[in-house]
């Protein structure tokens, strides 16, 4: 299930659309309508190969440790996963539908700035994110930018001067318009005075 924070995005998203099946004018996104999630947000091009960053938010910029403005966002995937990214974006764009990925990156840092016991700790930690993009039509009703949410689903690195490698990825997911779409989360369910999650 996705977090809470891309559920909230893909809501005010779908909220959005004139026609279930119709991506929303770019003129209507408002980011200040999500005020919270501002730094993690992040807006593609639909029009090139290599779907350039067109802005990013403070948040990915963080995590990156660079500025991605004008970067190729295929390029930030390990080469085995960059055709299936292009596809799944693809098909999100002529269908008009978001597309959520599942993926995980190690955790980059420069082992020469820590102590060499610090060094094999920070070695093998792995980011585990989720990126949610949406289409966004323009004045023509072409489909030419995606929106776009990141949000980490792991615990922080325990080494905060870092940034991540190139992704891999665990799934990719089209959301159609009949899709019921609800955030993660732990119930408890009384049963006769016992709890059950």
């Amino acid at each position: 299930m996705p977090h809470s924070s891309t559920v909230s995005f893909l809501s005010y998203w779908r909220g959005l659309q004139a026609s279930p099946d119709k991506a929303p004018a770019r003129e209507l996104f408002d980011p200040a309508r999500l005020k919270s999630l501002v730094p993690q947000m992040m807006m593609i091009s639909g029009t090139d190969a290599g779907h350039r960053f067109r802005l990013s938010g403070g948040f990915l910029r963080a995590l990156h440790g660079y500025e991605l403005k004008d970067m190729s966002f295929l390029s930030l995937f390990r080469p085995p996963f960059v055709d299936t990214i292009g596809a799944a974006l693809a098909l999100g764009r002529r269908r008009e539908q978001p597309v959520l990925l599942t993926l995980t990156a190690p955790w980059k840092t420069d082992a020469a700035e820590l102590p060499p016991e610090d060094a094999a700790l920070f070695q093998n930690e792995t980011v585990t994110f989720e990126i949610l993009l949406c289409p966004m039509m323009n004045r023509y009703g072409k489909v030419d930018r995606m929106v776009g949410l990141y949000q980490t689903l792991s615990a922080a690195p325990k080494n905060p001067k870092g940034w991540l490698g190139r992704y891999t990825l665990i799934s990719s997911k089209l959301y159609e318009p009949d899709r019921n779409v609800k955030a993660a989360h732990l119930r408890l369910v009384s049963d006769g005075g016992r709890r059950i999650a």
